[in-house]
């Protein structure tokens, strides 16, 4: 039983097999937050919402804030609805007792808060319905597993960290073998969450592992990965490990990609609207101006796919396989949006967020910019033909500083996500360079220190 009605939690309460509830939004970051309440207190009160402080979507991942209209001491650090979506109502079977909903955030007279990353992508599904498509997607995220726990890695300062393996295992089924005694938790527990499994394998990296979710419409592919990417971590610590979805964790070690799928089907979910077997590539003419959209919106939207300083050291090494240029192929990994697939597994992957990426900002980005190609019939180039990172093709921006100077110049991303919207995650984007230029690193110390 993957899903829960409320008539099913209430009888499993009657019978003690469920004492508390979670109750999580998702913040700017796409990470869950929330409270556990009791069960009975759900279903009596909690299931109409809760409130939670708006702070949660005016903070980064150290709880700093500051400078957001959103919420602040002049608005008194207010609070917001937090609403459970019941659809989302499911067991957490790594937790015992234990069941688990998403909620939508309000304000409190009721509105949608805009820049909840729920409502930003339900935004962007309803005005593609509008047009008459229903956006289906999928996931594919890498993450790193260590021997550590959090007290370990702050003695050892965040370095010399003992990796779950020490060597790339990229489709090794051996490590894939020796390592299920945790690996299959993952895999159990996420499917018992209502996360079906496509595949799991070992990565290049050490300790680096990809697990790939079945695809699904957008907004359950989005909510699929926000659980999964916490179960993951969850399920580490209970077991003495720990994992990082950083989008580079080493510098000597490869990067970890969040590569997100996405075709348009009608609304029946019958026919996928990219594939045309008479169409230049197979592609329907809906195909070619998405797919154009989302190329010539890709330099304004980095701030989506690549939010932190960490994301571009990602981008900036090609070695680890992570695209920067503004190139489509057909099954080219080089290029940044890979076409394959025919008929209904047409698809468009977007290769250029890292693990790190909030995937309902991913998600909201690509639909826009797809959805303003269609609009305004925004065709594409030839397809790139061999490694993209040699060839003379526009580069996609390859640090914060210039990611944040496209989207703030960028009027069609204003219009396409909302002044407010916008506003918000323009100013977190600062927020973050700010307090990386302001950090002393180890870099700098290990240069200058001695010898300046």
């Amino acid at each position: 039983m993957t899903r829960l009605n409320i008539a099913q939690l209430e009888e499993l309460v009657n019978q003690g097999e469920i004492d508390t509830m979670i109750i999580a939004g998702v913040d700017m970051q796409g990470k869950l937050f929330g409270k556990r309440v009791p069960a009975g207190f759900f279903l009596e009160d909690a299931k109409d919402g809760i409130h939670t402080c708006a702070l949660n979507l005016s903070w980064d991942v150290n709880l700093n804030f500051g400078g957001y209209k959103f919420c602040n001491w002049d608005t008194g650090m207010h609070d917001m609805k937090t609403i459970p979506d019941l659809s989302t109502l499911r067991p957490y079977p790594w937790q015992s007792k234990t069941a688990f909903v998403l909620a939508d955030l309000q304000n409190k007279d009721g509105s949608d808060v805009p820049i909840a990353p729920r409502n930003m992508l339900k935004r962007q599904i309803a005005k593609a319905r509008e047009k008459g498509f229903v956006p289906q997607a999928a996931s594919e995220i890498e993450f790193y597993l260590f021997r550590e726990t959090p007290s370990s890695i702050r003695e050892k300062n965040y370095a010399n960290l003992q990796p779950m393996f020490d060597y790339p295992i990229d489709y090794s089924l051996y490590r894939l073998t020796v390592d299920n005694w945790f690996l299959s938790q993952l895999t159990r527990n996420l499917e018992a969450v209502g996360v079906p499994i496509e595949a799991l394998k070992g990565e290049w990296g050490n300790g680096q592992i990809e697990l790939n979710v079945r695809y699904a419409e957008a907004l359950e592919m989005a909510d699929r990965t926000a659980i999964y990417k916490n179960g993951i971590k969850e399920i580490a610590a209970l077991n003495n490990l720990m994992a990082t979805f950083m989008a580079k964790q080493d510098s000597n070690d490869s990067g970890s990609s969040g590569h997100t799928h996405i075709s348009l089907w009608d609304l029946e979910g019958k026919t996928n609207q990219f594939y045309d077997p008479a169409g230049e590539y197979g592609l329907s003419e809906t195909g070619r101006y998405f797919l154009g959209g989302m190329m010539e919106l890709a330099p304004e939207l980095m701030l989506m796919y690549a939010p932190y300083v960490n994301s571009y050291k990602r981008l900036s090494d090609f070695g680890s396989g992570a695209p920067n240029t503004v190139s489509w192929g057909i099954d080219n990994r080089s290029s940044s949006f890979r076409y394959d697939g025919k008929g209904k597994s047409s698809r468009f992957e977007n290769r250029v967020p890292g693990a790190d990426a909030n995937h309902y900002l991913v998600l909201t980005a690509m639909l826009a910019s797809g959805m303003y190609g269609i609009e305004n019939k925004i065709d594409i180039p030839r397809p790139v033909v061999g490694n993209a990172a040699e060839q003379p093709i526009p580069r996609l921006p390859t640090n914060l500083f210039d990611a944040i100077r496209n989207f703030e110049s960028s009027e069609r991303v204003r219009a396409l996500l909302g002044e407010e919207v916008f506003e918000h995650y323009l100013h977190a984007a600062k927020n973050e360079l700010r307090d990386f230029l302001s950090a002393v690193t180890d870099w700098e110390r290990k240069k200058y220190f001695e010898f300046i």
